[in-house]
């Protein structure tokens, strides 16, 4: 037996190196040897699509998915409180609008009703007339004139 025989060759890539490579486990070392595999071999790259086809998290990636994951398009909760207010620009409220009656964001429309139970409940507590009144005297002299 020659002292090359010996010695192993890398590990042949599998199914299991495949979805390690898809889920950025693998070693530097290895994810560079997956790689320059993939490019020289359509075999292995059909593989590829084969096991990210099948994987339990193929539809997370999808544009879709992270764009309602990351609510690109859900308004802030102060955005919601100017809605409320209805003290938002025209087309952005109808935009909220869309957003709340149409889509039927879950997380928004549970903001928005809390947003409106809060402001139901301060509306009718004499200490936020008063804390009103308070702000709009101490904002007076801002106003100049107009006031």
């Amino acid at each position: 037996m020659t002292p090359e025989a010996s010695i192993p060759g890398p590990a042949p890539i599998d199914e299991s190196a495949l979805r390690a490579y898809l889920s950025d486990e693998l070693p530097p070392d290895q994810m560079a040897r997956v790689e320059k595999a993939l490019r020289e071999s359509a075999t292995l790259r059909a593989r590829l699509e084969d096991v990210r086809a099948d994987r339990e998290d193929f539809q997370l990636h999808s544009l879709g998915a992270i764009w309602r994951r990351s609510r690109l398009t859900c308004p802030t909760r102060q955005q919601l409180g100017s809605y409320v207010l209805d003290a938002l620009d025209p087309e952005l409220g109808a935009y909220f609008q869309f957003h709340l009656e149409v889509v039927e964001c879950p997380i928004c429309q549970a903001n928005l009703s809390d947003l409106e139970a809060q402001s139901r409940s301060n509306s009718g507590s004499d200490g936020s007339r008063t804390r009103h009144q308070r702000i709009l005297k101490s904002s007076e002299h801002l106003l100049g004139d107009e006031a």
